[in-house]
């Protein structure tokens, strides 16, 4: 296991699961129980919790406005101390008026971990026995102490990265560097920073994304696209939290990024080699600029539909050819 990792989830942590109606932990920062059997339970549960413990969650899919990818999945972990009060204290406003009767009895959530989507367990899967009448419902209104040296190995060795919980500071990471080439930047990072992951996978496989800007391309730009759309290009881990996390970073509103294109959704394996997904996103971006798509700083583009399927398709042959033995083929 990775230092950083080590700190966040020690063998000595205790292991909380329970269920949630969705995974917001930047507007809801704390765990909560409901009603006078809740607040017992949680006073009981302190006594035999280590402080901080680990509290894993899984999505319900009995409400219809969850995000139906999170639908019975297990969606990350908060690292939640002993601190008590009112769930109120702990979530962000927009919640405050909602359910007023739950979860009022409420320990504080130091930080959260979301699994990353493309390794993201189902719930059913690790813990079949939800299955059985009124086993789902304890869960979610009691949670229930997890001692199975297995299923916490599971739980602890899928990759997950740390993200905003409600009233923690989200330390921002490292900056970009230009790239010499007009039109292009770094391709990377190399490194993992902001993935914590168990040891052994400190290494995942990388993906190549092209994400694709909606909305009025023309008013965004202050001026006719031709037809054109915005685009990113990159390589991560996870291109979807990759696609979350920028459209986070915007105010709400009508424009929204997508995924357009990414190695899985492109029948292929992430690769197994950095130095692959760093050839193929600066072959992408190379194609791009060579076939007069505008650059708009950055790693975004002012491109085609045409110019991002000959660009994509450049990128993935010079990953390849990288991936397949560590050495550029020329022939």
């Amino acid at each position: 296991m990775t230092g950083e990792a080590a700190e966040v989830w020690t063998d000595a942590s205790s292991v909380l699961f329970t269920s949630f109606w969705g995974w917001t932990p930047e507007t809801w920062g704390a765990v909560g129980w409901t009603g006078t059997r809740g607040r017992t339970r949680r006073d009981n549960l302190l006594s035999r919790l280590s402080d901080p413990f680990i509290c894993v969650c899984y999505v319900t899919g009995n409400r219809p406005d969850i995000d139906p990818d999170l639908k019975g999945m297990i969606g990350g972990f908060y690292l939640v101390s002993h601190e008590t009060g009112d769930r109120d204290k702990f979530t962000h406003p927009i919640h405050h008026d909602g359910e007023p009767g739950k979860w009022r009895h409420s320990l504080r959530a130091i930080r959260a971990f979301s699994y990353l989507p493309e390794y993201r367990r189902r719930a059913m899967d690790l813990f079949p026995d939800l299955s059985r009448p009124g086993k789902a419902r304890s869960v979610a209104a009691l949670g229930e102490i997890i001692t199975d040296p297995a299923r916490i190995d599971k739980l602890r060795s899928t990759p997950w990265i740390e993200v905003p919980a409600f009233s923690s500071r989200n330390e921002s990471g490292p900056h970009g560097r230009d790239h010499p080439i007009a039109g292009m930047v770094q391709a990377g990072p190399a490194s993992s920073s902001g993935y914590v992951v168990p040891e052994g996978t400190e290494n995942l496989p990388r993906e190549l994304y092209v994400l694709r800007l909606t909305g009025d391309t023309a008013a965004y730009l202050g001026r006719s696209p031709d037809g054109a759309s915005i685009y990113k290009i990159g390589l991560s881990i996870s291109p979807d939290l990759r696609c979350q996390s920028l459209q986070k970073s915007m105010p709400r509103g009508a424009f929204h990024w997508h995924v357009a294109r990414t190695t899985r959704k492109d029948g292929h394996s992430p690769y197994s080699r950095f130095s692959a997904a760093v050839a193929g996103e600066n072959a992408i971006k190379r194609d791009l600029v060579t076939s007069k798509a505008e650059w708009l700083g950055g790693e975004f583009y002012l491109a085609s539909e045409e110019q991002i399927a000959a660009a994509w398709q450049a990128g993935c042959q010079a990953a390849l050819s990288i991936d397949r033995d560590g050495v550029r083929h020329t022939d």
